[in-house]
């Protein structure tokens, strides 16, 4: 009795193996057939560009097949600057998926207008208003390049501190509303909670030092004190300097 659906599930497995190694040996008699032709295509991965948008970019057209070489698509995809990586995969009989990996925007920049800028200082063309684009200002003047990407050292350095910052405090990086140059080559960092404060930083900060900072800042705020503070100065490899308001609010 168990016979007949042994022999269906064999039926499928030999039309699979078929079709598999028809893919192999005949590509071109597959790309020609019309139940292979692309009627769908899913745009998977992004966030900052338009699905129709990257389809538009892939150069997938209306009689493309899915069994067409897809390292062209994938090629013309990689020139967008806002991609990392992207893939594309076939789905049968007549979908292809495209993957998509995005840069990621750690900063505006001004040059005059604010530009997300990702943590090499690649412009993105992220037009403004597309996106929610909740990032701290690097508050220095900046020129881009012709390559796209900032050409103004003081400002490539301000982006490396909160790229520095996001990765090793993600948690303090998500404070932190203006980054600026301080003194002795120095970022200064205005910190928006848990009250508006400036926090003086080395350009590139150790994890050591951002933990000092945590634990200054904890320390003011179980004193009460947090209302009275100006400043934290942690410019310094073995010390944390606290500067407060010599008038009470």
């Amino acid at each position: 009795m168990r016979l007949p659906g042994l022999l269906r599930w064999l039926l499928v497995v030999v039309a699979l193996a078929a079709l598999t190694v028809a893919a192999a040996v005949s590509p071109r008699w597959l790309r020609r057939a019309d139940a292979f032709r692309v009627r769908s295509v899913q745009v998977l991965g992004t966030r900052y560009l338009a699905p129709h948008d990257v389809l538009a970019a892939s150069g997938i057209s209306r009689g493309a097949s899915v069994f067409d070489d897809p390292a062209p698509w994938r090629a013309r995809l990689l020139r967008l600057p806002q991609v990392v990586d992207a893939s594309v995969e076939r789905l049968l009989p007549a979908t292809l998926v495209i993957r998509i990996t995005e840069a990621e925007p750690v900063a505006l920049a001004r040059t005059p207008e604010l530009v997300p800028v990702t943590a090499g200082g690649a412009v993105l063309p992220i037009p403004p208003g597309s996106a929610d684009l909740d990032l701290p200002l690097v508050d220095v003047d900046a020129k881009v390049g012709a390559d796209g990407r900032l050409a103004s050292p003081a400002a490539l350095t301000l982006v490396g501190t909160i790229q520095r910052i996001r990765a090793l405090d993600p948690e303090l990086a998500r404070t932190v509303s203006e980054v600026q140059p301080g003194p002795g080559g120095s970022a200064r960092l205005l910190l928006r909670q848990p009250a508006l404060l400036v926090a003086l930083v080395p350009a590139a900060p150790s994890a050591a030092t951002l933990r000092h900072l945590h634990a200054a800042l904890s320390d003011v705020i179980a004193r009460g004190e947090l209302g009275r503070l100006s400043r934290i100065d942690a410019r310094f490899s073995d010390q944390i300097v606290v500067a407060f308001n010599t008038t009470h609010p």
